[in-house]
């Protein structure tokens, strides 16, 4: 058990050694560190031995028990006095209670009763003391690591759920958090939703990217507080005494928007003074994000004026039009169909959404039976129906197309590489035709398509997807690498040459030889003779 610290008073000696010596006080969880057998005396011995518990009598001369419980209290030295006090002083002894002392005991004192005082004043006092150390705990915390924790505090206070009350507490515990002159600037940012919805798996490295410049620009001139709100965004809240800090930032978040890849949404409030301004300045600076993030920057938005028409009756034709650009890989027809829809919505914003919601579900349909409904369009679509709610109509519309168009561009891939294999043999077929029949002045795309039984538009399609160049480029280069060969053997003329790669014009043929190798035949030949 540990020994707390007593002080006895009595102004009676053989009192004050009886009271010394009938009772094992160590047994009770004290040791006496000092007697006093006068009211001024123990005022003394408190003052230095600053005891945990004092038993001191009521009636004293001079200085009596009660103006030593008085005295004490007004230097405010934390102690528990118990009263000493015969029956007849039994008024004193109420009097004490009211100073508030912890308890009396009247003389002659009973042995059960001084121990259950005794054991309950030490228990008082170690709860206390536990207290304390607890308190002094919290408090070395607090000012070692005071802005991870006033963080916590500001967001709480931010989101309501802290009273400006308390944080004023907690500033003024802590101790020059906020000073004269002082005014705090929100800023709100993040990565455009619909980049989240389209590029889903680039969306959380760009804002993490994003944050760490932020971090480091911000951190190298201001103190400034960071957490997410709930609606996901980072907030700054940013410290400062000068006016020029909103410019200053304004550099700092336009420099960001430039060099981000990704489309960075941000906003920015006025400075706001004390700690009202806090709340203040992030209010104005959430809701002007709201409307940041509602505009967007992208290919299309619902016009104002559309607020203003009368209303039509929806037609399911714009639907359509939609459905079937994409089935047609058709990136003009899409713009145009999605011009059309917009233009054909009703007037209210809750039916807007509907209506294009409609839209995807029937392009997911018809991708899901046809193809190009790969795992990054599956995810694409999967992100827009689960932020409907986060999406305004323009918005909407905005990040349907870009879904739609990138549906477009990997069907268009899909079909290059099917194409090519398919036709495959095709091709074989048609190269053994041109090398067959290069000396032929008059081959063409047409010719050539027509042996392999392919219509000659479809054909070039395919011929310039496998080949990666156009019909007639790919039998200028066979005719010139023929050229070279011959030329190179050094047994034919140029002449005969001419007539072999189906170029019978001698002079036309040597300006196209020198385009292709940057020599004249004549200079080419010339360097393979021996």
């Amino acid at each position: 058990m540990e020994l707390l610290k007593l002080v006895i008073v009595d102004d009676e000696p053989i009192l004050l050694q009886g009271l010394l010596k009938t009772y094992d006080w160590k047994s009770m969880g004290f040791e006496v560190v000092g007697t006093a057998q006068s009211g001024e005396q123990a005022i003394q011995v408190i003052r230095e031995k600053r005891p945990h518990v004092v038993l001191t009598d009521i009636r004293m001369k001079q200085i009596t028990g009660l103006m030593v419980i008085e005295e004490i209290q007004k230097e405010e030295i934390d102690c528990l006095f118990i009263v000493l006090s015969a029956y007849r002083d039994f008024e004193y002894a109420q009097q004490a209670c009211d100073l508030g002392a912890f308890a009396y005991l009247l003389k002659p004192i009973e042995d059960d009763k001084l121990q259950e005082t005794m054991q309950s004043a030490w228990n008082t006092c170690m709860e206390q003391l536990r207290n304390e150390a607890k308190y002094n705990s919290w408090e070395k915390l607090l000012k070692n690591d005071a802005d991870s924790f006033l963080q916590v505090v500001v967001q709480k206070y931010i989101q309501n759920r802290i009273p400006q009350e308390k944080i004023e507490e907690v500033f003024a515990t802590l101790q020059d958090v906020i000073r004269d002159g002082d005014r705090f600037i929100t800023v709100c940012v993040d990565i455009d939703l619909a980049y989240k919805i389209t590029n889903a798996l680039e969306y959380e490295a760009s804002k993490f990217a994003l944050i760490q410049f932020l971090e480091e620009k911000i951190g190298d001139k201001f103190f400034y507080w960071k957490f997410e709100s709930e609606e996901g965004n980072v907030v700054f809240i940013i410290k400062t005494q000068e006016n020029a800090s909103v410019r200053e930032l304004k550099q700092i978040l336009e420099h960001t928007k430039k060099d981000e890849k990704s489309p960075v949404i941000a906003a920015i409030s006025k400075p706001y003074k004390g700690i009202a301004g806090i709340k203040r300045s992030c209010e104005e600076a959430q809701k002007l994000f709201g409307l940041a993030s509602i505009s967007g920057a992208s290919a299309f938005t619902i016009p104002e004026e559309m607020e203003e028409r009368t209303e039509k009756t929806y037609s399911a034709d714009a639907e359509n039009m939609i459905v079937n650009a994409v089935r047609r890989n058709d990136e003009q027809g899409l713009k145009e169909a999605f011009v059309r829809f917009i233009y054909d919505l009703p007037n209210e914003e809750e039916m807007q959404c509907q209506y294009m919601h409609k839209v995807m579900l029937k392009a997911e349909f018809m991708l899901k039976d046809s193809y190009g409904l790969n795992e990054e369009l599956k995810g694409q679509f999967q992100n827009y129906y689960s932020n409907l709610h986060n999406l305004n109509a323009a918005r909407s519309v905005d990040v349907c197309y870009k879904i739609l168009g990138r549906a477009i561009e990997i069907r268009k891939e899909s079909s290059k590489k099917d194409e090519t294999k398919y036709f495959k043999e095709y091709m074989s077929a048609a190269v053994a035709y041109i090398e067959e029949h290069l000396k032929d002045e008059d081959l063409s795309i047409v010719q050539v398509a027509t042996q392999v039984y392919l219509n000659p538009v479809y054909f070039g399609r395919v011929f310039k997807n496998t080949f990666q160049m156009t019909f007639k480029q790919y039998l200028l280069q066979r005719r010139m690498e023929k050229a070279k060969e011959l030329l190179e053997d050094g047994k034919t003329s140029i002449g005969n040459i001419c007539e072999q790669v189906g170029i019978s014009n001698p002079s036309y043929f040597s300006h196209l030889f020198k385009q292709y190798t940057g020599k004249l035949p004549s200079e080419y030949k010339k360097e393979y003779e021996a």
